[in-house]
Order: structure tokens, then C-alpha cells, then sequence
């Protein structure tokens, strides 16, 4: 099979496009962000997403500092796209940590290289708390 020089640039054109269209944090072995404090809570530090020996964890910079004036009950860690928290993403039962590193393991059924931001949300209440875009 041979191809013309025409159909050779097609092709050549078509694989350069689908490269940068790709999302840029499909699997990435790291990626991180910086939590942002919402509906008046004030929530800041460094989150990685970290993916080890077929294990993906939720790691909590040392500088994590969740609002130590405020405590809602039923604090989570899900996943989201373009400021939605996305359902059945949530990591873990509850969210204890309210100050400095904490490391969590994302369960095996969480693909987040599906998602673009982290959240830390209020289940019981359906309220967003704060939120990290990974890169």
C-alpha cells in the first residue's frame, strides 16, 4: 500500500491534532493544585494526585489549612470538571484533617484522569467547600 503525498500530510495533520487535543492531565503520574476556599470557608494549601505502582493517591501538602473556625460535619474528597463536583468520585468516609499533610488512596473504580479539579465538599449538605484544578 503506498500513499500520496496529499493523503501523507492528511494523516500526518490528523495525528498532529488529535496530540494537542488530548487532555493534557490523562496519565499523568502527577499532578497538582492549589485549594481555593468556597462559600465563605477558607481553605488553602498544596494537593498532588499522585499515581504509584498501579495506586492513585490524594496527597495534602504540608501547608493544608482547612477553615479552623468553621466545622461542617460530613466532610469529603471527590473529583469534578469545570465547577461541578462530579458524583461517585468521593475517595474516603470522612475528611478528619484540618491542618497540615495527610495522604489518601483513591479507590481502584476512580478514574481521575477523567476529572480536572479536586473538591473538598459537605455531603450532608451538598456544599462545595473548596476546590484545587490540577495541572
Amino acid at each position: 500500500m503506498s500513499l500520496s503525498r496529499r493523503q501523507f500530510t492528511q494523516l500526518s495533520l490528523a495525528a498532529a491534532l488529535a496530540t494537542v487535543a488530548a487532555p493534557s492531565f490523562a496519565g499523568s503520574a502527577e499532578r497538582t493544585g492549589s485549594l481555593s476556599g468556597r462559600q465563605g470557608y477558607k481553605v488553602s494549601g498544596t494537593v498532588k494526585v499522585k499515581k504509584v505502582d498501579g495506586k492513585t493517591k490524594v496527597v495534602l501538602g504540608d501547608d493544608y489549612l482547612f477553615d479552623p473556625s468553621k466545622n461542617p460535619p460530613d466532610i469529603k474528597i471527590g473529583f469534578g470538571n469545570g465547577g461541578k463536583y462530579a458524583k461517585g468520585s468521593k475517595i474516603h468516609d470522612a475528611l478528619t484533617v484540618k491542618k497540615g499533610a495527610a495522604t489518601f488512596e483513591v479507590p481502584a473504580s476512580i478514574d481521575t484522569d477523567k476529572y480536572n479539579e479536586l473538591y473538598i465538599y459537605c455531603e450532608q449538605f451538598t456544599v462545595i467547600l473548596a476546590v484545587a484544578p490540577l495541572s
